[in-house]
């Protein structure tokens, strides 16, 4: 048996509540044997059994469905693919509130408890009216102890390797444990979690050793599309030698996605001034906290080939700011603008959503098209931000 086999579980069974017990059973063992915790495979039952109930009674009563377990090592995720010619979930959207005094909005609770238990969402529609609608929840792991690194001193020449597991876990606790100002994605506060997500080959990690063999600094990389790269630092342990290290470190980067489909790198967590120089200016983000705390974060990025260029959809609201932003960045866009005239939209727009409860923050992007969801949107405690380009300020 292959290892995609040994990580994964499939089952087909008819749309039908009879037949709810088989479905969360089955994603519940499977949770556990994949290595999720007991409470975490619990929530992902939860929601299994919401989306079920929903789907049965609401979408494709009586049809096929096919529901998939997927072990990604550091998640599971859980498919449901059906075939349906309309979909309408909006009740999924995070931010939708239901009134438990609207007998409509009840039958929707299931989604609004699913879409709150699990960690991410997405919907693909694939060939012949089949959707995948597909849930994932992370495992735990264990932090990384508040140490502040001593500074590293190098020795003799330096040379760039993928690093074993050990190696892995290494460098991404000297960058946890690093000063607070450095710049890290979230789930460098789990040696372990990113461990497995190379061994998944969610995403690969190089690392810069002195002659001795020591990790002097590392970088991050992972394919958000097949076209783009997106890559967390370079980090850099030894301050005398910062220009040579990220150097090193960038050059090993793009050896390694030259010869892949991918047009450009992007950086959207920060690098070092040293290799600054060699990106584009993106633009900024400043998050706004409750206590009206605010930070600011760069983002970054760089063509490693010529932009083919692409057409663009948009509402006529963000017109004029995309082509003040292509023509900034000199990439070329065909923009078309869409309106509204009236023509029929099925269901709601949908939005996944990704928790990233380490930095108390949900990341939205749009997902499913369709009219305006008529669900009210409740307040969360997610901090928000605000877009800027260079040069641009905002209150």
């Amino acid at each position: 048996m292959s290892q995609d086999q040994d990580r994964t579980v499939s089952l087909q069974l008819t749309a039908r509540m009879s037949l709810l017990p088989v479905a969360t059973h089955c994603v519940e063992t499977a949770g556990k044997a994949f290595g999720l915790g007991r409470e975490e495979s619990l929530k992902l039952s939860l929601a299994t059994e919401e989306i079920f109930s929903y789907l049965s009674s609401h979408v494709c009563r009586g049809d096929i469905l096919d529901i998939r377990c997927v072990n990604g090592l550091s998640y599971v995720r859980v498919e449901f693919r059906f075939s349906v010619s309309t979909l309408d979930m909006g009740a999924l959207n995070i931010a939708a509130s239901v009134d438990c005094e609207n007998e409509d909005d009840m039958a929707e609770m299931g989604l609004a408890i699913a879409s709150r238990t699990i960690d991410r969402l997405n919907i693909i529609a694939e060939r012949q009216n089949r959707i995948c609608l597909d849930i994932e929840k992370d495992k735990n792991y264990p932090g990384v102890p508040e140490i502040t690194n001593a500074p590293v001193d190098v020795k003799g020449a330096l040379t760039v390797e993928t690093p074993d597991t050990e190696g892995v876990k290494l460098y991404v606790t000297r960058v946890a444990q690093g000063p607070p100002d450095t710049l890290r994605p979230p789930f460098f506060q789990y040696p372990g979690k990113v461990a497995d997500m190379v061994t998944a080959g969610d995403c690969q990690v190089v690392t810069a050793v002195d002659a001795r063999g020591e990790c002097v600094g590392g970088v991050i990389i992972r394919f958000r599309t097949d076209r783009i790269v997106e890559v967390f630092g370079p980090h850099i342990f030894c301050r005398t030698r910062e220009d040579e290290v990220a150097g090193l470190l960038l050059d090993a980067c793009i050896a390694k996605t030259v010869r892949t489909k991918a047009i450009g790198l992007v950086n959207l967590t920060g690098m070092p001034p040293s290799v600054q120089l060699q990106f584009e200016l993106l633009g900024s983000l400043r998050y706004y906290w409750d206590d009206d705390k605010t930070f600011t974060r760069q983002w970054y990025y760089r063509l490693l080939h010529e932009d083919p260029g692409c057409q663009v959809f948009t509402d006529g609201v963000l017109k004029d700011y995309l082509q003040r932003e292509y023509g900034r960045l000199f990439l070329a866009r065909e923009i078309r603008e869409v309106r509204d005239q009236g023509e029929m939209k099925a269901g709601a727009s949908i939005f996944s959503t990704e928790i990233r409860r380490e930095g108390s923050m949900a990341i939205m992007r749009p997902l499913w098209p369709g009219a305006f969801s008529r669900k009210k949107l409740s307040k969360t405690s997610f901090f928000h931000s605000t877009w800027e380009s260079p040069g641009t300020h905002r209150s």
